[in-house]
């Protein structure tokens, strides 16, 4: 277990109860850190069915919870793609705690990942998805990572990367794409920013059970005519380790490259995906 006691982060796409973002954002809590969680606003009424049930308030809900373990938190919701409002973001997180010394940029669109071939999606849908999940990773990084040299005191900057990021996947549109950027990305800044003692690496996951990786596997099991048990269970049969992944296993890999354990680590894609991808 890392001890980030005295750390702040900030967590990106963090507001989905089944998201990959929420718990990364309450493991770094559960390892000392206190957290700046954002998500993008979102209608209550489009939250899926377990949300609404349960009472969901997105990146609040996260932020309720990061509490409850004696951590403080705060939610700072944004359009990542909006530099006011990232600036407005980071400028809220400093004003609460001073400092940021993490930053996991975990927010992304799917892009109709598994039902969309290059030649045949949409125009808008490629630029759509290449705003979000690369311009918009620059816009957060740049902010945070201003903040972090001017502050001094090093840091670590986490990039949420795909299993579609490591190899190119049929059908996935635009994210495939985007996704590879982002090792790209990871290594330029781990060469700028190792002077300031500000660490860059990249999480790569595989197929993780998540909201997003359901309608992901619904897309592609309609796109291909079939079954979405019988898809799930092709990608199942195509991990060594025979099965999707849980969250909690994913965050864990994001708290170790987060500190001081990983204090010799920079510009390293790590994969975290059951064996399914081994470079």
């Amino acid at each position: 277990m890392a001890d980030l006691t005295g750390k702040v982060a900030l967590v990106t796409g963090a507001g989905r109860q089944r998201g990959i973002g929420r718990a990364i954002a309450l493991r770094l809590a559960q390892d000392g850190a206190d957290v700046i969680v954002s998500a993008l606003p979102r209608d209550p009424s489009t939250y899926p069915s377990h949300e609404q049930e349960m009472g969901w308030k997105g990146s609040q809900s996260t932020v309720d919870e990061i509490e409850g373990m004696g951590r403080q938190a705060l939610s700072a919701d944004c359009d990542i793609t909006d530099k006011a409002g990232v600036q407005g973001m980071v400028d809220a997180g400093i004003a609460k705690f001073g400092h940021i010394d993490i930053l996991v940029n975990n927010a992304s669109v799917p892009s109709g990942a598994g039902a969309n071939s290059i030649l045949d999606m949409p125009d808008e849908l490629w630029y759509s998805t290449i705003d979000v999940n690369v311009n918009g990773i620059y816009l957060v990084t740049k902010a945070v990572g201003l903040t972090m040299r001017d502050a001094g005191r090093g840091g670590s900057i986490i990039m949420i990367s795909s299993l579609a990021g490591r190899r190119g996947l049929p059908d996935y549109g635009a994210y495939c794409a985007s996704k590879f950027a982002l090792t790209g990305i990871t290594q330029q800044l781990a060469l700028e920013l190792a002077q300031y003692n500000i660490r860059t690496n990249c999480i790569a996951p595989g197929s993780h059970s998540t909201d997003m990786m359901d309608a992901t596997i619904l897309r592609a099991s309609e796109h291909y005519g079939m079954e979405p048990d019988q898809y799930r269970a092709g990608i199942a049969g195509a991990t060594p380790m025979g099965r999707q992944g849980f969250v909690h296993e994913l965050a864990s890999a994001v708290s170790f490259m987060a500190g001081d354990d990983a204090s010799y680590v920079n510009g390293q894609t790590l994969n975290v995906d059951g064996g399914a991808q081994m470079n």
